[in-house]
């Protein structure tokens, strides 16, 4: 069992008692804003203090680990991330890779994950200098150096327009395919549907459901937790939503 959570509560944020993934992956957790996605993600990360072998990645308690351990294990990008220095690019990732034990030299690995997000010709420039979508996906690529078992992303593609958005997703699910679990949470229901493995449900702090998107995006799971209804376009190249509110009653 690659992730193991069991008996996680948080006061008032978050109430898990049994939740794994057996297998390298990529889950989307999902939600209204609220619902506890980034509490779960900061507990997994290690952000958070939990009680001793509540969450479990591949049989080793994180609440054991140190710090430097559990950096070469989990690499967590927060939703909000920023640099306010007048640093280079190049240097932001360079400071991404403090620390951590590489199998290549860091220049390899920079040049690696510098073309992996199109970041080549950004190298040189100061991150200040940069659009948020720019500077997002600077975080992101500094966020995927090294070899960790897991990564942990809050809201990844927060400020990309569409077409780095997709290329992110790619990017992730081919990490996904070779041996790294990915936990992203997720507000595009849509891309969700389209690029994760299995989905996690949060609704008030508890599981509401977790599986394939297509056993978790019901209409009555779209009711309850979203107070919405959706119409599903779907396509060999991908899937789209259509939403309405649900009128109270």
């Amino acid at each position: 069992m690659i992730l193991q959570v069991k008996q996680l509560v948080i006061a008032e944020r978050l109430h898990i008692t049994d939740w794994s993934i057996p297998q390298a992956q990529f889950i989307g957790v999902i939600g209204t804003n609220g619902a506890g996605k980034s509490t779960l993600l900061s507990a997994v990360a290690g952000l958070v203090p939990v009680a001793a072998n509540v969450v479990r990645l591949n049989n080793r308690d994180l609440t054991q680990l140190s710090d430097q351990q559990r950096r070469q294990l989990i690499r967590y990008l927060p939703q909000f991330a920023s640099v306010n220095a007048a640093v280079s690019v190049q240097q932001v990732l360079q400071q991404g890779l403090v620390n951590l034990h590489l199998t290549v030299s860091v220049a390899e690995a920079i040049e690696r994950v510098s073309r992996e997000f199109d970041l080549v010709p950004l190298l040189s420039r100061p991150i200040t200098q940069l659009s948020g979508g720019e500077q997002r996906r600077v975080q992101v690529a500094r966020a995927c150096l090294g070899d960790a078992e897991l990564l942990v992303f809050d809201e990844p593609g927060s400020g990309l327009d569409i077409g780095h958005q997709l290329e992110l997703m790619d990017h992730l699910k081919a990490r996904s395919q070779t041996g790294q679990l990915v936990l992203a949470a997720l507000h595009d229901l849509a891309l969700a549907a389209q690029y994760c493995d299995q989905l996690l449900l949060l609704h008030q702090g508890r599981v509401v459901a977790f599986g394939p998107p297509n056993e978790v995006l019901t209409t009555e799971n779209l009711a309850e937790t979203f107070a919405v209804t959706a119409t599903w376009l779907c396509t060999d190249d991908g899937v789209a939503l259509l939403a309405q509110r649900l009128h109270k009653s």
